[in-house]
């Protein structure tokens, strides 16, 4: 490679946490401050049942039960839950999740990790 090709770290680091992120068993979601989802990973596709392009047209609440309250989706403070998450084929499953703040370009934008949970864990009873 030649010398002026060599990515910088700060390139590096975005291009190893992307990948990172893209192949991970966790699903991660972005939402903007609306809770549109702008961002999500291979994961969180295959447990929704969708597409990339297709989930980028949804909001968050259209995959929870009850909806989202935007309340307290827009408050600043990390969270952490169970949820229960509807499925493209119809199906549901509960999941846990965690939430919190970042900015990009001065904007701000939530990012979630969030994973199935099994049937014989406790905190499954309590997905709502």
């Amino acid at each position: 490679m030649a010398p002026d090709r060599v990515p910088t770290p700060d390139l590096l680091h975005q291009a190893l946490l992307g990948e990172a992120a893209d192949t991970s068993s966790i699903a991660i979601s972005v939402y903007d401050d609306d809770g549109r989802i702008v961002a999500l990973n291979r994961r969180a596709s295959e447990l929704l049942g969708y597409t990339r392009d297709e989930l980028l047209a949804h909001d968050i609440a259209d995959f929870t039960e009850g909806g989202i309250d935007r309340s307290v989706l827009q408050r600043p403070t990390m969270r952490e839950g169970v949820r229960l998450v509807h499925r493209r084929d119809g199906s549901t499953i509960p999941a846990a999740f965690i939430v919190g703040t970042a900015t990009l370009a001065g904007l701000p934008y939530f990012f979630a990790a969030w994973w199935e949970l099994s049937p014989d864990d406790p905190r499954a009873k309590d997905a709502r």
